[in-house]
Order: C-alpha cells, then sequence, then structure tokens
C-alpha cells in the first residue's frame, strides 16, 4: 500500500549555472549551462522577508502591521571547492563582475527551480585528511520560476 508522504528526492539533482551573464528569467532556458552539481553538497534557499509596514491607527485595538516591500531571498551553496570547476569559475567571474547569472535546479524526477543570482560572497577552506570544502553565497532577484515534474507514469511512488 502506498503511503500518503509527498515528497521531493534529492539525489540526482542537477544544478547549472549560466555560463555568462543574463537579464531576464527567461533568457535562462537559452543560455549555455555549466553542471555545478558534481561538487555541491548541499542548497538552501531562503525567500525574501518583507518589511513591515506600521498602519495602527489611534482606534486600534492592537498594533496594525502591512506587508511592505519584500528583500531579495538567499541561496546558499556548499560542497567541494575545486578551483578548476567550471561552474565554480562562472560564479567568481559574476562576482568580479558584479553581474548576474542564471541558476536551474533540476531533480532527478524532472522538476525544475529556476532563478537569478548574484554572488554575495565565496567561502572555501581547508584541513588535515580531507578535501577543500567551499561555497557560495547568492542573492535572488525576483523569484524563483518553479516548473513541476513531468507526468509520471500512475503507480510510481517516487515522490514529486
Amino acid at each position: 500500500m502506498a503511503g500518503k508522504a509527498k515528497f521531493q528526492l534529492t539525489a540526482g539533482t542537477s544544478i547549472g549555472i549560466t555560463e555568462s551573464a543574463v537579464a531576464t528569467i527567461e533568457e535562462v532556458a537559452s543560455a549555455t549551462m555549466l553542471e555545478i552539481g558534481t561538487t555541491q553538497k548541499e542548497v538552501s534557499y531562503t525567500g525574501g522577508q518583507k518589511q513591515d509596514i506600521d498602519v495602527t491607527v489611534l482606534l486600534s485595538e492592537e498594533q496594525e502591521m502591512d506587508n511592505g516591500l519584500e528583500a531579495p531571498g538567499e541561496l546558499s551553496l556548499s560542497g567541494n571547492w575545486l578551483p578548476s570547476d567550471t561552474g565554480q569559475t562562472s560564479l567568481r567571474a559574476a562576482d568580479a563582475d558584479n553581474s548576474i547569472r542564471g541558476l536551474v535546479l533540476t531533480f532527478k524526477s524532472g522538476a525544475k527551480a529556476t532563478m537569478l543570482v548574484q554572488v554575495r560572497q565565496e567561502t572555501w577552506g581547508v584541513s588535515a585528511n580531507g578535501v577543500a570544502t567551499g561555497g557560495f553565497t547568492l542573492r535572488v532577484k525576483g523569484k524563483p520560476k518553479y516548473d513541476p515534474a513531468p507526468a509520471q507514469d500512475s503507480g510510481t511512488g517516487t515522490g514529486e
């Protein structure tokens, strides 16, 4: 009997970064993509938080707030640091010239998250008896575009 849980498997997830700068999320689909997923182990996204606007008046019984402008989201990539990795090289170039890149996460199911990113920071470190680790903190420009997985054969039970 199949369970009721809905989930997105992460094994086999590909992370593509555009080779050069893009201006719109629509440009990402036709851009040359460089695979960075072969060096990355973790991706973490946090959407932008909206500012509070105080709309409290004298007759208010409690403080009243409304949403203001939204701050940009943030995406963190972390994994193995490799100076020769073409995806990491593209992000370093974007960091140097402050340009925007397209980033596409493609799950094994075919579901995708596409976004425009700007490098805020690169980190890396080394330790004895290990591999060099590193990552990038990226500002997400606008909202990510989410595409669901293509229709699957019924009964696969593989999650979304």
